[in-house]
């Protein structure tokens, strides 16, 4: 009989060292998937009922929650309209409805869970409601942000342009005044601490500003809302129309003037800070603005 080497010895222990540690990974990772499938299950997207409802007249379109948990706005994104954010710093309960702009012909609402997004559901969008389509526009934000660069703001002239316009935009200007005049029209939201001026223009989307002024005239359309922090001086007028809500924050410390609009939304402002008011229906329900209840801003 032929004598075992000692090396010939040591292969069986070898070996079993390396399936022992292999077994070990692959339990790990068994663990791992399992704790990760826990955690996606404990995340469950909330159970709702929601409906899109085409307008007979106009471009918004109402959100309407007809039954089920409520939304928490915040963990909320809509995808395919012009103001995605229309659900935040809201929670959205069962018979409410929230007025969005389609700027595509799928319109979808994302909630974020802790560890999982949910689509909680899709809505096709009659392409004869929307507006201004983004893939229709002339240019996208490389064409924003080079004027934003070569004038020190955005100054659009019957241009068209497909870009949401914040001080974060890849710039090298900071609180970016907006001049959007002469038919120009600007798909998407501007969130800017500078000056806003529209004049006979389109914005589809929301304007948000906590500069000295936004002015909004000549029959110019803004679909989303206008909202000012506290400081600032609105002015709409000349047959202009808001299809979301105007805000302005704070008490005493700016001021709201409205002549000859149309507001879809609600008017969020101290019934002191508002002048004006002639030729303006606001709301839902089209009252005139002598018979309206403006909404505490707090509250919005």
């Amino acid at each position: 009989m032929r004598r075992a080497w000692p090396s010939e010895r040591s292969v069986s222990p070898v070996i079993g060292i390396i399936l022992m540690t292999a077994i070990v990974v692959v339990l790990a990772a068994v663990a791992t998937s399992f704790v990760l499938e826990l955690s996606q299950e404990a995340d469950p997207q909330p159970d709702v009922v929601l409906q899109l409802e085409q307008p007979e007249h106009g471009v918004s379109h109402a959100l309407h929650h007809e039954s089920g948990d409520d939304l928490v706005g915040n963990r909320t994104r809509l995808l395919g309209v012009a103001n995605g954010n229309a659900l935040h710093g809201n929670t959205l309960r069962a018979g409410e409805t929230v007025e969005v702009v389609p700027v595509d012909d799928e319109v979808s609402l994302v909630w974020s869970g802790e560890n999982t997004d949910h689509t909680l559901q899709t809505f096709d969008v009659d392409a004869s409601k929307i507006p201004y389509s983004a893939a229709n526009m002339d240019n996208e934000c490389d064409w924003v942000e080079d004027d934003i660069n070569d004038n020190g703001d955005l100054d659009m002239s019957n241009d068209e342009a497909a870009c949401s316009v914040t001080d974060e935009t890849d710039t090298g200007v900071s609180d970016i005044d907006i001049d959007i005049d002469s038919d120009s029209v600007l798909v998407g939201d501007i969130d800017t601490d500078g000056d806003i001026d529209v004049d006979s223009s389109d914005v589809v989307g929301g304007i948000t500003t906590d500069s000295d002024d936004i002015t909004i005239t000549d029959s110019s359309s803004i679909y989303g809302d206008v909202v000012a922090q506290p400081g600032t001086n609105i002015d709409i007028d000349g047959g202009s129309h808001v299809t979301g809500d105007v805000v302005l924050k704070g008490v005493g410390s700016g001021s709201l003037s409205l002549d000859d609009i149309d507001v879809d939304g609600h008017v969020y402002a101290d019934s002191g800070d508002i002048s004006g008011c002639s030729s303006v229906t606001i709301g839902p329900s089209n009252q005139n603005c002598s018979e309206y209840n403006f909404k505490d801003p707090s509250s919005y």
